[in-house]
């Protein structure tokens, strides 16, 4: 009775923030979330439904298959701004839903040891998807997710997954399963409290558009409020530390940065975020670094200058970043662009 009490609650809500997602952030990509809500909705609805053919089971139990591939492409989604999702990705997340559905097909207890620790495996890309570039983030409402995300949800999944293993091979203790829908109606009642009341924005904030609102957007929609008189001091002292060549240090980050101009991190990340229209402090970065290996690559005179040298000059550690950033920026890489800039006489 206590289990299917705090299920009930716990599902209720999950539904009510399912409903406020999928109708308040229409503009908003948020379909790998809503994923991921209606399995836990059916992983914790699941022990109360009556056993039905095998066939039926297995259809009930594919929502569930797919929460660990979902919770990945949520974080990847949440974080990575305009990256698409690895190829190498999908086919360890399919890799993962194959396993799992020969474990529950009972095809051999073989894959029933290796299902739970591919899950870990997928949870954990998820969470180290949500740790990288966490510095550089701007936007203050999608750290503060990244928070929740990593100690809270990817936290009490992976003890679930453990849980599952662990009980696969021994009596489940007593009280356990209760305890179980207690936490989940805690944790979906945090989530709800959290994104429909303290910050009803997060979300909105945090994930990218969805490509009909990409097109629909108008720039002027949501203007930013004026800068106030020390807000202008900054922002003018920030664009003239970064045009003398600010941004040439190597692995410079934002907390070195506020320190380097005597601000408030916060107060900069905010500047950069709102007024400047950046979303990754790496992004901001490389506006300038790939603004001086254009003029640079361009350059007659230092066209016997190697690509990784230039790189190495404007603050990249290595090639490969570089080229990453050069070629979002020319659709090119950098020899190409010195090729087409510099065509051989």
């Amino acid at each position: 009775m206590d289990y299917s009490f705090f299920t009930g609650a716990a599902c209720g809500l999950l539904l009510l923030a399912a409903t406020r997602i999928a109708t308040g952030h229409k503009r908003r990509d948020s379909r790998w979330l809503l994923v991921l809500l209606g399995g836990v909705f059916v992983y914790l609805l699941r022990p109360l439904l009556n056993d039905q053919s095998a066939l039926l089971d297995l259809l009930i139990d594919i929502p569930t298959i797919l929460i660990p591939g979902a919770f990945w492409l949520f974080c990847h989604q949440l974080c990575s701004d305009r990256e698409t999702f690895p190829k190498w990705g999908w086919w360890l997340i399919a890799t993962q839903i194959a396993v799992d559905l020969a474990s529950h097909l009972n095809l051999h207890h073989f894959f029933y040891l290796l299902a739970q620790p591919y899950k870990l495996g997928i949870i954990g890309a998820g969470l180290a998807t949500l740790l990288q570039q966490f510095q550089s983030d701007l936007v203050a409402e999608r750290r503060q997710l990244r928070i929740g995300l990593l100690i809270a949800i990817g936290g009490y999944m992976i003890l679930v997954v453990c849980a599952e293993f662990v009980f696969g091979f021994f009596p489940t203790p007593p009280g356990v399963p209760t305890l179980h829908a207690v936490t989940a109606s805690l944790l979906a009642f945090g989530a709800c409290f959290w994104l429909l009341s303290l910050s009803p924005h997060a979300l909105e904030e945090s994930l990218p558009q969805s490509t009909v609102a990409e097109l629909q957007v108008n720039p002027d929609e949501t203007p930013q409020p004026p800068l106030d008189e020390a807000q202008c001091a900054l922002l003018s002292q920030l664009q003239q530390h970064m045009e003398a060549g600010g941004y040439r240090r190597t692995g410079l980050t934002i907390r070195e940065l506020a320190e380097q101009l005597d601000a408030k991190e916060h107060v900069l990340r905010a500047l950069i975020n709102k007024h400047l229209g950046f979303r990754n402090f790496n992004e901001y970065l490389n506006q300038y670094r790939i603004d001086e290996a254009s003029r640079r690559l361009a350059d007659p005179q230092e066209a016997h200058l190697p690509v990784l040298s230039i790189a190495l000059d404007i603050g990249y550690r290595s090639l490969s970043p570089f080229n990453a950033a050069f070629k979002r920026r020319h659709d090119k890489t950098p020899t190409e662009y010195r090729r087409d800039q510099l065509p051989a006489s």
